[in-house]
């Protein structure tokens, strides 16, 4: 028998890659597996909204609620990509660079930052970089980003507006957290 200490719990869709809070105050997960979801629950567990893009979105893996209602989604997938989902699961924009675009493909991006424009901060662990994307996902650049020994396999971001910190932790290489002061879009 397994004890948790965990203040409550709750059963998701499928594997629960990572997690964001709304204003609401309200849990975003998304969801890969079986189901490819984005579901969005109170903090004591019920259903507020599940967000099932069927053929359109695959393996999310970080979903965060946008000013205006709509959500971003960083899909874990080859080529990857970064979509603006609508409470209705439609896409409404998606950013996946083309080879014609002169923007290399991402390749598993995973977590995503966003500020108070919904300017988008996405982590592409597997070209080891940062990019920023504008809020209409026309537009993106790679954070030129000063890393000793380079930048190994971006994971997680937090995005702390107030002080202008930008924090990245990394799975690969030396595993440690980066922080880096007055980071612009």
């Amino acid at each position: 028998m397994t004890s948790s200490n965990a203040v409550t719990e709750w059963s998701v869709a499928g594997l629960p890659n990572d997690v964001s809070v709304n204003k609401a105050h309200n849990v975003v997960v998304a969801c890969s597996g079986r189901d490819d979801k984005v579901q969005e629950f109170t903090t004591h567990g019920t259903l507020v909204r599940e967000i099932s893009p069927k053929n359109v979105l695959t393996r999310p893996w970080h979903a965060v609620q946008l000013s205006t209602g709509d959500y971003v989604v960083s899909q874990h997938a080859s080529p990857g990509a970064v979509s603006v989902v609508g409470v209705d699961g439609q896409v409404v924009r998606r950013y996946r660079p083309s080879d014609s675009s002169g923007f290399a493909q991402m390749k598993d991006p995973r977590s995503l930052a966003v500020t108070k424009n919904d300017d988008i901060f996405v982590a592409d662990t597997g070209n080891n970089r940062i990019l920023s994307l504008n809020r209409s996902l026309s537009s993106a650049r790679e954070l030129a980003l000063p890393v000793d020994g380079g930048m190994k396999g971006p994971w997680g971001l937090c995005l702390d507006e107030s002080r202008g910190r930008l924090y990245i932790g990394e799975e690969s290489g030396q595993r440690r957290v980066l922080v880096f002061d007055s980071v612009r879009l």
